[in-house]
């Protein structure tokens, strides 16, 4: 059994997360404050449940803001650049959250053991959930959604956001590696335990901060242009 203290620490992270979900889900669904592009709504609530009560700050400013600028006349203000390279990062954080979320379930209902298997069988699931995932927030942003949507789905995940999710995965994926054979040895960190999603936490949110200089690279170049919801980016 893991120290008293790390299980501690674990169930307060994970509660932190919960609570941070709680405050954004109420902001969204009972006042009102829902995002232009309806997929952001989802974005936001993984954000926040494994970054915690920073990503909630983050919600604060970059998208609560988004979701009143439906309500103003003269359109959408320009958000600056930071802000947009916040809100993509989100939105990369969502699809590799989601997919090491799934795809770690999935395989502990068939009976994967990262102590009996090899870790690169649950990083292989963990990775091509997450493009999935990507694939499938493409297609629910386009206005007709279909089968139809999906290769040019995947195409757009391919160019703007394959090497952002692959810096992302890499990063949590040398994390868990270290968290399993390193910092948690023993007992063997599985999905039924809190020790594993703190372990997860720390790693996503080590993803997310890695990926900022490659999120912001690619705004530089223009490739996620008007994204996240259409909004313009101003400098700064």
């Amino acid at each position: 059994m893991h120290p008293t203290w790390l299980l501690a620490l674990s169930w307060a992270s994970l509660a932190a997360g919960v609570v941070s979900f709680t405050i954004v889900l109420a902001d969204t669904y009972l006042r009102g404050h829902r995002q232009p592009a309806k997929v952001m709504e989802i974005v936001w609530l993984v954000t926040v449940l494994y970054v915690g009560p920073a990503a909630v700050r983050l919600y604060w400013r970059w998208g609560r803001p988004e979701a009143l600028s439906r309500r103003r006349p003269e359109g959408q203000p320009r958000r600056p650049r930071r802000g947009h390279i916040v809100t993509q990062l989100c939105r990369c954080g969502a699809h590799c959250a989601l997919g090491f979320i799934v795809a770690e379930v999935a395989l502990y209902v068939v009976g994967f053991d990262a102590a009996h298997h090899a870790l690169w069988v649950a990083y292989v699931g963990d990775y091509l959930m997450a493009v999935a995932i990507a694939v499938l927030f493409r297609v629910f942003d386009e206005p007709r959604r279909g089968v139809a949507q999906i290769g040019p789905a995947l195409a757009t995940v391919v160019k703007i956001e394959l090497l952002t999710i692959t810096v992302f995965e890499v990063v949590l994926f040398g994390w868990l590696t270290l968290a399993h054979h390193m910092v948690f040895p023993e007992p063997p960190l599985r999905p039924d335990s809190t020790t594993f999603w703190f372990a997860g936490q720390i790693g996503l949110i080590a993803g997310f901060v890695a990926a900022v200089p490659v999120a912001a690279w690619q705004i530089g170049r223009g490739l996620r242009a008007r994204e996240a919801g259409g909004a313009d980016v101003a400098g700064g």
